[in-house]
């Protein structure tokens, strides 16, 4: 009886605890709308059942019911969503805020470490020694290359002219990996030579990575290695490390003890990656986790981008001829795309923004709140998180007019003169924005030319409403990029 008593204190005293230390986020969250919670497994009830798209819209509607500012419970954490440019802006540049969310250690089995999840210490350290293998210099002799890839791209898609409908996002991400392989790494994958299916790969990875972080079951380890979720993860993880194994020893062998003395700057990302492991600078397991990230990350969020470009071109004729019309204007039928060219293709580009506003790669992110953050008219407080809606920030009717009008002159200069610099995040913003983001334009603007200078595009779907999206971790349609292909 005194045990029984003598825990039942401990246990109310630890509950006590526990609440006081968390009084503020308890404060806070009543001033905040959002759904009805529970204690200890908070609104995660919400996410108990059904297949990644459902839990995602239940999840994205809680944007929608509060467009600006929201909060839920995740279990016993407090997540506030937010969606508003004024508070973004103070977010994204605090340092209070670099820190991912708990959420992204989902991402680890696949990811590791890597630069999109890793925690902020190593994520300075490795950014500050990755960053100058993507400056301006180097990307200056990527055109050529790209070029060549689509160039394969466009000599597979020429057989699929004249036909029905075809899901062209599992050709293009082919094309995305080759070109990924050929200047991020150096080193050919032949992913569109082999006919590889790294679409279909990439989307279950990330539909098992989604569903384990919302679905609370998943959570506990000795439930999820029971699953088949856990089985089809383990499969699909081995033969993505089997690649980016193969480049990391390929490239060893490239460089062996012939470590170059040029200057950081003007390597590629794998030969700075190879040569910080044998410098010892780098572990073998950090080289690899960034590899899987740039080939994951890099190759999902430009193939994606491209194939939302493609289908509202398909979708809109007439804007699709405007651009046709610069691209001949500019490089003529057969000029392969040069530096010189891409400021000129200033359509084009509209084209390819316009597109990322509509249909931004990642819907939202997640960050940390490690200080407390002091808003125009609230103070967010340390211990809580935050998912930021880049989807719902991109589709505000309060930010953009007519938002679900496909419109590419929304970016012409005279247009964006008075735009909020936060109301248009695709790459993110502040210190912890995409890394790739001037790599990746540059890779979905030269693919669109060249696909739209050989090919008019139809698309069967008549309005962007009708687009039924699965909103995981990258932004796609639910029932796969369809379009016809017919030969100008």
């Amino acid at each position: 009886m005194f045990l029984f008593a003598a825990l039942t204190l401990l246990a109310t005293l630890w509950c006590f605890q526990f609440f006081w230390k968390r009084k503020r986020l308890y404060e806070l969250s009543w001033k905040i709308p959002g759904p009805m919670h529970f204690p200890f497994i908070g609104s995660a009830y919400m996410f108990l059942h059904g297949d990644s798209s459902e839990i995602a819209k239940r999840f994205m509607r809680l944007f929608d019911e509060h467009p600006e500012l929201s909060k839920f419970w995740m279990g016993p954490e407090l997540v506030f969503l937010v969606s508003k440019p004024e508070y973004l802006e103070v977010i994204l540049n605090s340092p209070g805020t670099f820190e991912k969310i708990e959420l992204y250690k989902y991402t680890k089995p696949i990811l590791g470490d890597g630069m999109i999840s890793a925690p902020v210490k190593v994520w300075k350290r490795h950014r500050k020694i990755l960053a100058p293998a993507l400056n301006q210099k180097i990307l200056n002799e990527y055109p050529e290359i790209i070029c060549q890839q689509c160039s394969t791209l466009i000599e597979i898609l020429q057989t699929k002219v004249g036909g029905e409908e075809i899901d062209h996002c599992r050709y293009v991400t082919n094309c995305a990996i080759d070109i990924v392989g050929e200047t991020i790494f150096g080193l050919p994958i032949s992913a569109q030579v082999n006919d590889a299916n790294y679409s279909h790969l990439i989307d279950r990875l990330v539909e098992i990575v989604f569903v384990k972080a919302f679905r609370l079951s998943y959570h506990f380890d000795f439930i999820f290695r029971w699953t088949q979720d856990y089985k089809d993860q383990e499969e699909l993880v081995s033969k993505i490390k089997k690649v980016s194994r193969g480049l990391i020893e390929k490239k060893k062998e490239q460089l062996g003890a012939q470590l170059e003395t040029e200057e950081n700057k003007k390597k590629p990302l794998l030969d700075l990656l190879v040569e910080k492991y044998l410098t010892k600078e780098f572990t073998e397991e950090e080289v690899e986790d960034e590899v899987n990230t740039f080939l994951l990350a890099g190759t999902d969020t430009n193939a994606t981008s491209i194939s939302f470009a493609l289908t509202l071109l398909g979708m809109h004729p007439t804007i699709q001829y405007h651009l046709y019309k610069e691209v001949m204007e500019v490089l003529g039928p057969d000029r392969t795309i040069t530096l010189e060219d891409l400021p000129k293709l200033k359509y084009t580009e509209r084209v390819i923004k316009e597109t990322l506003r509509i249909f931004p790669g990642a819907p939202f992110i997640g960050r940390v709140v490690e200080e407390d953050i002091t808003l125009p008219d609230l103070v967010i407080p340390k211990g809580s998180n935050l998912a930021i809606g880049y989807l719902h920030l991109h589709r505000s009717p309060k930010y953009w007019d007519d938002p679900l009008k496909f419109d590419p002159d929304r970016f012409l200069p005279e247009r964006s003169l008075n735009r909020h610099p936060y109301t248009w995040l695709p790459f993110s913003g502040g210190p912890r924005n995409c890394v790739g983001m001037k790599y990746g334009m540059m890779v979905v603007k030269i693919v669109v030319a060249m696909v739209i200078r050989k090919f008019k595009v139809t698309s069967s779907i008549k309005a962007i409403e009708d687009i039924e999206l699965t909103t995981n971790i990258v932004l796609k349609p639910k029932n796969g990029f369809k379009l016809a292909f017919e030969l100008r």
